[in-house]
């Protein structure tokens, strides 16, 4: 009896496995019904007569079983975003900002405008080595020039420029614009400069920039020149390494959670004045949930992820010309970084499965045959202990690290004959080349004799990656080339290789940490970054390429510890099955995939701030509202004007606060109240004021603020327009069940569905954007019940109000339920004029079913109180409006 659990016999035949891939490949369930080892010999027997003598069946011809697993797969797309809010701030007394210099006038009109508005702007010029003009600047800005590149140099400035003008609250780097004609993916060494002095920048601006958050609000902002659209807009062949700026303040705005962080991309058909209205546009957002924003003519706009392959509303479709199909894979020739150990070989093995392609793989490892005496030996310990006989013998003195050196060297061309076997086995054919990809002459010259022997390469899966994962503050520079070199000067010699113009395929092996940032992993952001914008360069430059990023999150392998898995549990991040992430790989590889060029694999990286400013905090957030920025308004209009309605303004409190407090949701808000609506005509203000007075902090669980939205008329009153308070949670509550359900269908007599809306008098006034009530299907003095659904608005319909969690359209849907009791009983229409207490315990989707009970409290002649719970059909609320006031209008004569 072996003594065992059924898991470490799992285990044991894993590595045995390894060792003689001939073997049948046993089931674990079985296996765990096994207890002697002459029980596991007669069902090897067996296994071997019954099954084919190959590790890895072909599946070319046959459809592959099709996997349950809760893996996401999100293209990723652009979403319109509103004109930004504007929050009311200066930087902290006695600190200034330090903008750098682009060597184009930008640099003088950002200064200036920002000296208008009483900051302190200090200028840092670069070498003219990397860019060689520096304009001059206006009086009283003052400008510092870096001598070199070195980073002891740098840190000495920057702690002159603290002490001769300030401490730094606020940092702009403005990126020079890089384009040409070509269609060359361009790896500039000045970009690189560039960039890897922001990165140094940013590393010793972590400690004034985190205090001077203490004081007030202090700022991060990037400005790149790609497209305005991130790469997605396939117009203009910017340099490839600018865009690991978005890489790096993602990264930031995870690590350090006081300080605002911002990545900007301008069109480059933006003007220098308009670029400097939108950076100061950016420099004055109050919404913290977004880090990356571009402008171009598509207006404003952001990235995001969504699951499925459509886009509609504010997505905007990646516009390259349709190209030809892709050749199938089975005729392709692959060259693979990266590809002959871990997961980039377990993708690989899946590939020859599916396609019997050949593969040119690449790794550092050496290919020095197994020594004689290694030979047979799979326990770890027993081959430790030969390696150390070895050196015993040759008359070394054997230290740890030489032992481990030695193993993890025998261990690895183990892995590569392993890998090398079963794409073999499964019908493909490869090589292994012992290469350096950071060498790009070494891999020319090795390349070359390889393509002669399996012929052109027509694909690359560029899987090849380094870490050196620690906080800025504590990375150096050889963290950043480390990282750098495999990812980025990796592609770059592999495309110099092969040019992309002979690639049917060119597959990179990107992470959601570009997508995302991470803490810790600046560098890895900045690189994978930059492989998602050189996916969609070679997609511009080269459409009938099936170029693709993947963006994988945590695989479920060795790498990833019983104790890591928890961690990224407890973040709702699932690990991807090897099993699954390999099948996705083939898939994304199919041609009906073949115009996504950036896909998501993997839970999202989202990250929530662990601490929270325990003094209670003001903000003041100007809005210009306008009817042509809200389509949504022509379905809301009231006498023949367009009226905001109040949920609009409910949101946009919700909204703001959340806005502000990544992480927390808006749970309640208690004494809503509307003051005087917002009438798009004449009496439209300027611009409307949000004020927002936090009254409470609960540790980290909950937040709660006093809301109030204004504005000022012609001869400069206020006028107050609605009120509240706003209980924002990290945890909302479960939500409860709706005790009283009668979703009984009764006989009423109101007209069809269609005569509810817009069909005279005595309908409800409500365009298709708030056309949500579907059928009512009981109405009593005491209660009614309706059944809803409002199909999805798209964003730009939204404009300045787009759903966040709260849905602002579905929730004036709801009040529809006070106007249909009104006129079903009494002739008479309402508007709502206060609410108690909303409570929303879980969002609902545009184009679901969803019912509203509405609960009579109280009936006069100018008012009507009701209770408005909105549950799905098992009376599981949505949320709930509690002591909802609506006012009787007075009747036509």
């Amino acid at each position: 009896d072996l003594g065992i659990d059924s898991i470490k016999r799992v285990e044991i035949l894993g590595a045995l496995l390894e060792l003689y891939p001939n073997l049948p490949k046993p089931n674990p369930e079985e296996l765990g019904e096994l207890r002697t080892l002459g029980q596991i010999v007669d069902y090897m027997k067996q296994q071997a007569e019954t099954l084919e003598k190959k590790t890895f069946p072909v599946e070319s011809n046959s459809q592959p079983p099709k996997l349950d697993h809760n893996i996401r797969r999100s293209r990723v797309k652009l979403k319109v975003l509103p004109e930004p809010d504007v929050l009311d701030f200066t930087l902290p007394e006695q600190h200034i900002a330090l903008i750098t210099d682009d060597g184009t006038t930008t640099t003088s009109e950002l200064a200036l405008a920002l000296g208008k508005r009483n900051w302190k702007v200090v200028v840092l010029s670069f070498p003219q080595t990397l860019i060689a003009k520096q304009l001059p600047l206006l009086e009283g800005i003052n400008r510092v020039v870096l001598a070199n590149l070195s980073e002891e140099h740098l840190q000495n400035q920057l702690e002159a420029i603290a002490s001769e003008y300030g401490q730094i609250a606020a940092f702009i780097h403005l990126n020079p614009a890089n384009y040409d004609a070509s269609n060359c993916v361009r790896y500039l060494e000045t970009e690189k400069a560039l960039l890897r002095h922001v990165f140094l920048i940013a590393k010793h601006l972590k400690a004034p920039l985190n205090q001077a958050a203490n004081q007030g609000r202090s700022c991060f902002l990037t400005v790149a020149h790609l497209d305005g659209e991130f790469g997605l807009g396939y117009k203009t062949n910017f340099g490839a390494i600018s865009s690991g700026l978005f890489g790096l303040t993602k990264t930031l705005n995870q690590e350090w959670e006081a300080v605002f962080c911002r990545a900007i991309d301008l069109s480059p058909d933006l003007d220098i004045h308009t670029s400097v209205k939108y950076i100061l546009a950016e420099l004055h957002d109050p919404n913290q949930l977004i880090v990356e924003v571009g402008y171009s003519s598509h207006g404003r706009t952001t990235l995001v992820c969504e699951e499925g392959r459509g886009g509609q509303g504010g997505e905007i479709a990646p516009l390259f010309p349709l190209s030809p199909p892709s050749p199938n894979p089975q005729s392709q020739v692959f060259l693979v970084s990266g590809g002959a150990k871990g997961i980039t070989a377990q993708c690989v093995i899946k590939l020859a499965q599916h396609y019997h392609c050949k593969f040119i793989l690449l790794g550092r490892s050496s290919v020095d045959p197994e020594p004689v005496w290694a030979e047979g030996c799979s326990n770890e310990g027993e081959l430790k202990k030969r390696i150390m006989d070895d050196f015993i013998a040759k008359g070394e003195k054997p230290t740890p690290a030489m032992v481990q050196k030695k193993y993890k060297a025998i261990a690895s061309r183990r892995e590569i004959d392993t890998t090398l076997r079963a794409i073999e086995q499964a019908g493909g054919q490869a090589e292994y080349l012992s290469v350096d990809v950071t060498d790009a002459t070494q891999l020319q010259e090795q390349l070359n004799a390889a393509i002669e022997r399996l012929g052109a390469v027509t694909g690359i899966i560029h899987g090849a990656g380094n870490l050196a994962d620690k906080r800025i503050e504590n990375k150096t520079e050889r963290d950043f080339e480390t990282v750098f070199a495999a990812k980025v000067t990796g592609l770059e010699n592999l495309l110099r290789c092969v040019s992309p113009s002979q690639l049917n395929y060119l597959v990179l092996f990107s992470s959601v940490v570009g997508f995302y940032g991470n803490i810790g992993q600046s560098d890895y952001a900045i690189t994978n970054e930059i492989l998602n914008k050189s996916a969609h360069l070679v997609k511009r430059n080269y459409p009938n390429c099936h170029a693709v990023a993947i963006n994988w999150g945590p695989w479920d392998s060795g790498m990833v510890t019983p104790e890591l898995k928890k961690a990224f549990a407890q973040r709702g991040i699932e690990t991807i099955p090897i099993e699954v992430g390999t099948q996705m790989l083939v898939d994304e590889l199919a041609q009906v995939n073949q115009q996504t060029t950036q896909v998501v694999i993997g839970s999202p990286l989202l990250y929530i701030p662990q601490s929270c400013n325990s003094d209670l905090q003001k903000y003041r957030i100007q809005r210009r509202l306008t009817l042509a920025e809200n389509p949504f308004l022509q379905d809301h209009v009231i006498a023949g004007r367009p009226v905001l309605p109040a949920t609009c303004a409910l949101a946009w409190i919700a909204n703001t606060c959340e806005q502000l407090y990544p992480g927390y949701k808006s749970f309640n808000c208690p004494n809503f109240k509307i003051l005087k609506g917002i009438i798009f005509d004449e009496t439209l203000a300027k611009e409307y004021t949000l004020d927002l007075q936090e009254i409470s902090k609960n540790d980290i669980a909950e937040i709660e603020f006093d809301a109030k939205i204004s504005s000022k008329n012609q001869e400069g009153k206020i006028r107050y327009h609605f009120s509240g308070q706003i209980k924002l949670k990290r945890q909302i509550p479960t939500a409860p069940v709706y005790n009283s359900l009668n979703l009984k269908q009764e006989e009423i007599i109101v007209g069809s569905t269609t005569s509810l809306y817009q069909d005279g008098a005595a309908s409800l006034f409500h365009g298709p954007s708030f056309q949500g009530v579907k059928t009512i299907l009981n109405i009593s003095p005491e209660k009614s019940t309706i059944e809803c659904n409002l199909p999805k608005i798209r964003t730009r319909q939204q404009g300045q109000f787009p759903v966040q969690i709260f849905n602002p359209y579905i929730a004036d849907v709801q009040i529809h339920a006070l106007w249909i009791w009104t006129q079903y009983f009494y002739q008479e229409g309402c508007l709502p004029s206060e609410i108690k207490l909303f409570e929303q315990f879980a969002a609902i989707p545009f184009d679901q079913t969803f019912y509203v009970s509405c609960e009579i409290k109280s009936k006069t002649d100018s008012s009507v109180t009701v209770d408005v719970i909105a549950h799905d059909h098992q009376g599981k609320i949505y949320n709930r409006m509690i002591g909802a006031k609506g006012t009787i209008l007075p009747k036509k004569r």
